[in-house]
């Protein structure tokens, strides 16, 4: 390499370091000392691989150093190397037991093999959490209108519900009105606020507080209910972006540059490039239940290394640390869908599930009111390879005693087959918020439910087995239940599926069913239907259904039931202003039509249209002044841009990201178009602007003249602007066209000769047309 061994310059040049900049971990070289150091530039290999740079390795003391910088370089963390100071520069002591140090002087090479424990360690994840966008100001009003007519009944209703959105804030109201006629001529009409409620949202924070008219957390110990007052808590667990549960966590480590990947039950899972050292990776991948994990890790020289990982992966288990909560206080509202301001006794309740381990979450709920006071402890733990085992209990004391019920819940969901087991038993006195005195039969005695599913078995393909117990107490008006089915569903031919079921009822004395569905696809909008029970009940069906916001839709059907003739018809008309479901249905002699409008009344920004309804985010698409254009939503046709370049675009899922674009094809060939794709990550039922500038150019003829107004010659090179890019020559009649002019003013660059050039300064207006050569003086 033609180095010198010794660096003689860099020996007449040590100094002594002070001792207040020395860091924590480095030494000053003693002066009596330096007689005793020697100094080499070589060439730096670290763990077999060339590095291609050259490093000072000093020997101090019969002790090996070497610049800090180039392990720094190369992902060392060099505060756990000893360090020497020198001249202000760290040198990092490499002379340790586990460290290999080879100097081959002949080709001036240092070879070093560092072992992982000396590198940074680093922590993978596969995707980071987004932060949604905020809105600007802007609401909607949905409206569902619903009229029927038949021989059996008559009657109309209609569901207004008003949003207002801004930022993180989001007010919602909600009516119905309703109106039966009724064949004794005294009709029933009635309205009921269904709900008013205030939201803020708090995306960094994966929190939601809403104030009004609430329904309260699902904590899978009681049933849900109604209430006016306040919410708070957290709202991960329906945000799609982000990953709460148990993912498996891998660890390793690599010596040099390296990529890994992760093979699930023979799928690859997951892919990524590792720097040197430990590693750490949360792999967020899309799977559920048991399995078994390879992880795959091969180096830059080919070196391949295979871990084989048990895994289990359930939603029931919280990440280790995180802390699913919800406290909520007010009014019991009953009676929601008939009666406005049903509110009752006063409570306050709160919900608490934590992840202790990867393999063991804990929780508990705790509701207070009046006449009520309840708590329950919950348990979901991963028994080692076996499945998910859940506890869950409550105890109440109300003015009928005390009570309690207890439940155990059990899951294994495997490559091919999933087995559940689920038992619960309620005591006679156990009370639940919500629980009417009416209502003392609500609840079973015990009830149990067992499912065992199995995919890809010969002739049956899926099979599937279910068995559902509930008892109820003696004295009571209700039946017990005990009902087993059995089903098989398989694929027959290309496009053809067949499913078939049996269930037996042991305890009624209608005590068995068995039934056929066929399903035929033609393609991807047409397919067949046909279902066959064994109680006299038959139809066959013909169904056009796509996935365009505009179009038609449509279902016929006709078959027999009860000994009777039946037939039906449906039929949905999508358009940009709602869509219109209409039916009508026939059985024997009797016959029914109805007819249901959905739509919105849609305000964002400067707009307000007649829309799709609102049920989940939104958008404004404006193409600038370019009507009639394409517009797509994830790649999916919407529709067109009115005569001002608008449209709205519907159905954005929240908290993931939705693609926007539009065909610039269709523009003019002399505009000119910045993006025709963006992307945004909306908050739910909100309204977002998304804006594509169109800039409109023009085409014009130009006349070049010199100072004294002679042409200039033909041939002569022109650039706008400084754009090299595009040159335009003066065509043999003296006219130069130049395309994808704006509006304002432009330099002209000409290039009349090697030697000579000269330039135009002008302002192109908007009332100047293209058909007419504009001339200029080039100077």
């Amino acid at each position: 390499m033609g180095k010198p061994k010794y660096n003689l310059i860099f020996l007449a040049l040590l100094i002594i370091v002070r001792p207040d900049h020395a860091m924590a971990n480095e030494l000053p070289v003693p002066k009596q000392n330096e007689e005793m150091q020697q100094d080499m530039i070589l060439g730096l290999w670290i763990n077999g691989v060339d590095q291609h740079q050259d490093a000072m390795l000093t020997i101090f003391e019969q002790k090996k150093y070497i610049e800090c910088s180039v392990l720094q370089a190369n992902f060392m963390d060099i505060e756990k190397f000893q360090q020497l100071a020198q001249m202000g520069i760290p040198y990092c002591l490499i002379s340790q037991p586990d460290i290999v140090v080879e100097e081959d002087i002949d080709s001036q090479l240092l070879k070093i093999n560092i072992p992982t424990r000396y590198m940074q360690s680093q922590h993978i994840q596969n995707t980071e959490i987004q932060m949604p966008e905020l809105p600007g100001l802007g609401g909607f009003l949905n409206y569902d209108a619903f009229y029927q007519e038949g021989d059996y009944s008559k009657q109309a209703n209609a569901v207004a519900d008003l949003g207002l959105f801004w930022k993180n804030t989001f007010f919602s109201n909600g009516h119905i009105f309703r109106k039966n006629y009724q064949n004794n001529n005294d009709d029933f009409q009635n309205n009921t606020r269904l709900n008013t409620s205030l939201i803020f949202e708090f995306p960094k924070k994966l929190t939601t507080l809403q104030l009004g008219d609430n329904v309260s957390t699902n904590t899978g110990l009681s049933q849900s209910y109604y209430f006016g007052g306040f919410r708070w808590g957290t709202n991960f667990t329906s945000r799609p972006d982000f990953v709460y549960w148990n993912t498996p966590s891998f660890k390793g480590s690599a010596l040099v540059p390296s990529t890994i990947d992760l093979i699930i039950n023979g799928n690859k899972a997951y892919n990524s490039r590792i720097n040197p050292g430990e590693f750490n990776i949360d792999s967020n991948i899309n799977f559920r239940g048991l399995g078994s994990a390879e992880m795959v890790v091969q180096d830059i020289m080919g070196n391949k290394t295979v871990q084989n990982v048990p895994i289990f992966v359930s939603e029931r288990l919280l990440k280790k640390g995180l802390t699913d909560y919800s406290l909520s206080s007010g009014k019991l509202r009953y009676n929601y869908s008939e009666q406005s301001d049903d509110y009752r006794e006063w409570f306050g309740s709160a919900y608490f599930r934590r992840g202790i381990t990867d393999i063991t979450t804990l929780g508990a709920v705790a509701d207070y009111s009046h006449d009520l006071k309840s708590t329950g402890l919950l348990w979901s733990q991963y028994l080692y390879k076996l499945g998910l085992l859940e506890i869950n209990s409550a105890y109440s004391d109300s003015q009928k005693g005390d009570g309690y019920t207890v439940s155990t819940e059990f899951k294994r969901d495997k490559d091919q087959y999933s087995l559940g087991l689920k038992a619960q038993y309620y005591s006679s006195d156990f009370r639940m918020l919500g629980m009417e005195d009416l209502k003392d039969q609500f609840l079973p005695e015990r009830e149990s439910l067992i499912y065992l599913s199995k995919s890809g078995i010969p002739v049956f393909g899926n099979l599937s087995f279910t068995y559902v117990e509930q008892n109820y107490r003696k004295g009571t008006d209700r039946d017990d239940q005990r009902i087993f089915s059995l089903r098989s569903s398989r694929s027959l031919f290309d496009n053809l599926s067949m499913s078939v079921g049996v269930s037996y009822d042991a305890e009624s004395h209608d005590n068995h069913r068995v039934d056929l569905s066929l399903s035929y696809r033609f393609d991807d909008k047409h397919a067949a239907y046909f279902n066959q029970t064994d109680s006299d009940s038959s139809n066959l069906t013909f169904v056009k259904n796509t996935s365009n916001a505009v179009g038609l839709d449509y279902a016929i059907g006709a078959g027999r039931a009860n000994e009777q003739n039946t037939g039906n018809v449906a039929t949905r008309v999508k358009t940009k202003a709602g869509d219109l479901d209409l039916q009508y249905l026939q059985t024997g002699s009797n016959n029914s039509y109805s007819a249901t409008f959905h739509g919105a009344l849609t305000w964002l920004g400067h707009s307000v249209d007649l829309t799709k309804s609102v049920n989940n985010g939104f958008s404004l698409v404006q193409v600038t002044n370019s009507p009639n254009v394409d517009v797509y939503r994830n790649d999916l046709f919407i529709g067109k841009t009115n005569k001002h370049g608008e449209i709205f675009v519907h159905d954005l899922i929240a908290y993931t990201n939705q693609h926007l674009s539009f065909d610039e094809n269709q523009l003019q060939i002399e505009d000119k178009v910045i993006a025709a794709r963006k992307t945004i990550m909306p908050l739910n039922k909100r309204g977002y602007i998304v804006g594509f500038p169109v800039v409109h150019t023009r085409e014009v003829d130009f006349k070049l003249v010199d100072l004294a107004g002679q042409a200039l010659p033909s041939g002569s090179q022109i650039t706008v602007d400084g754009n090299q890019a595009d040159i335009y020559p003066v065509g043999s009649d003296n006219l130069v066209t130049i395309y994808g002019l704006t509006e304002g003013q432009h330099k002209l660059n000409v290039q009349v000769s090697s030697n000579q050039t000269c330039t135009v300064d002008f302002s192109l207006d908007t009332d100047e047309t293209s058909n007419v050569p504009l001339q200029l003086v080039c100077k």
